[in-house]
Protein backbone atom coordinates (compact mmCIF):
# COMPACT_ATOMS: atom_id res chain seq x y z
CA UNK A 1 0.00 0.00 0.00
CA UNK A 2 1.45 3.38 -1.02
CA UNK A 3 1.09 6.56 1.47
CA UNK A 4 0.73 9.87 0.39
CA UNK A 5 1.84 12.61 2.89
CA UNK A 6 1.66 15.93 2.26
CA UNK A 7 3.58 19.39 4.11
CA UNK A 8 2.24 22.04 4.11
CA UNK A 9 4.78 25.43 4.56
CA UNK A 10 4.05 28.59 5.19
CA UNK A 11 5.63 31.61 3.85
CA UNK A 12 6.35 34.41 6.11
CA UNK A 13 4.12 37.14 5.29
CA UNK A 14 5.50 40.01 2.51
CA UNK A 15 5.14 43.58 3.50
CA UNK A 16 2.34 45.19 2.03
CA UNK A 17 2.29 48.74 1.17
CA UNK A 18 -0.28 51.00 2.43
CA UNK A 19 -1.18 54.39 1.47
CA UNK A 20 -3.34 56.37 2.97
CA UNK A 21 -4.09 60.02 0.39
CA UNK A 22 -5.81 63.39 1.70
CA UNK A 23 -7.19 65.85 -0.60
CA UNK A 24 -8.24 69.25 -0.42
CA UNK A 25 -9.26 71.07 -3.16
CA UNK A 26 -6.33 71.98 -5.14
CA UNK A 27 -4.15 69.38 -3.93
CA UNK A 28 -3.68 66.16 -2.83
CA UNK A 29 -0.92 64.32 -1.04
CA UNK A 30 -0.38 60.43 -0.14
CA UNK A 31 1.64 58.70 2.50
CA UNK A 32 3.28 54.96 1.36
CA UNK A 33 4.28 52.85 4.09
CA UNK A 34 6.35 50.78 1.85
CA UNK A 35 9.78 53.07 1.60
CA UNK A 36 8.74 55.63 3.64
CA UNK A 37 7.47 58.55 0.98
CA UNK A 38 5.13 61.01 0.58
CA UNK A 39 3.72 61.86 -3.32
CA UNK A 40 2.41 65.39 -3.41
CA UNK A 41 0.57 67.00 -6.10
CA UNK A 42 -0.49 70.59 -6.76
CA UNK A 43 -3.46 70.25 -8.94
CA UNK A 44 -5.11 73.68 -9.51
CA UNK A 45 -4.01 76.86 -11.29
CA UNK A 46 -4.45 79.62 -8.44
CA UNK A 47 -0.84 80.75 -7.46
CA UNK A 48 -1.39 78.70 -4.06
CA UNK A 49 1.52 75.73 -3.49
CA UNK A 50 0.79 72.34 -1.68
CA UNK A 51 2.95 71.33 1.35
CA UNK A 52 3.12 68.00 3.49
CA UNK A 53 4.23 68.34 6.96
CA UNK A 54 4.96 65.93 9.09
CA UNK A 55 6.82 64.51 12.63
CA UNK A 56 7.81 61.19 13.81
CA UNK A 57 9.92 59.84 16.35
CA UNK A 58 11.71 63.05 16.89
CA UNK A 59 12.07 64.01 13.45
CA UNK A 60 10.09 66.35 10.68
CA UNK A 61 10.18 67.38 7.18
CA UNK A 62 8.30 69.24 4.50
CA UNK A 63 7.36 68.18 1.40
CA UNK A 64 6.38 70.53 -1.20
CA UNK A 65 4.61 70.65 -4.49
CA UNK A 66 5.29 74.29 -5.80
CA UNK A 67 2.57 74.79 -8.68
CA UNK A 68 0.11 73.76 -11.26
CA UNK A 69 0.33 70.36 -12.09
CA UNK A 70 3.75 70.16 -9.98
CA UNK A 71 4.07 66.65 -8.51
CA UNK A 72 6.76 65.57 -5.72
CA UNK A 73 8.05 62.60 -4.33
CA UNK A 74 9.91 63.05 -0.98
CA UNK A 75 11.23 59.62 0.42
CA UNK A 76 12.50 59.33 4.09
CA UNK A 77 14.31 56.62 6.43
CA UNK A 78 12.04 56.47 8.98
CA UNK A 79 11.70 53.99 12.34
CA UNK A 80 9.02 51.27 11.60
CA UNK A 81 6.02 50.59 13.62
CA UNK A 82 5.57 54.57 14.94
CA UNK A 83 3.09 57.14 14.32
CA UNK A 84 3.53 59.49 11.60
CA UNK A 85 1.70 62.62 11.99
CA UNK A 86 1.40 64.81 8.76
CA UNK A 87 -0.73 68.01 7.06
CA UNK A 88 -1.71 68.77 3.92
CA UNK A 89 -2.02 72.00 3.34
CA UNK A 90 -2.56 74.62 0.84
CA UNK A 91 -0.37 77.96 1.04
CA UNK A 92 -0.82 80.82 -1.01
CA UNK A 93 2.49 82.73 -0.26
CA UNK A 94 2.69 83.10 3.33
CA UNK A 95 -0.85 82.55 3.79
CA UNK A 96 -2.02 79.24 5.02
CA UNK A 97 -5.72 78.75 3.17
CA UNK A 98 -6.84 75.34 3.53
CA UNK A 99 -6.07 71.74 4.99
CA UNK A 100 -6.54 68.38 6.71
CA UNK A 101 -4.33 66.57 9.28
CA UNK A 102 -3.90 62.65 9.51
CA UNK A 103 -2.14 60.23 11.76
CA UNK A 104 -0.81 56.88 10.20
CA UNK A 105 1.58 54.55 10.67
CA UNK A 106 5.31 54.15 9.73
CA UNK A 107 5.04 50.47 8.15
CA UNK A 108 1.82 48.55 7.07
CA UNK A 109 1.19 47.58 10.72
CA UNK A 110 -2.44 48.65 12.12
CA UNK A 111 -1.04 49.32 16.11
CA UNK A 112 1.47 52.24 16.43
CA UNK A 113 3.74 53.19 19.47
Amino acid sequence: MLTMVGVVGTAAPASAEYTHCLDVTGGLACWHTYGDWFSVHDAAADGAHVEVRWQSWGRSGTCVASGNGDYQKCDYDLKEGYQIKWYLEIWDGNTYVRGKYTTDCTDDVSVCI
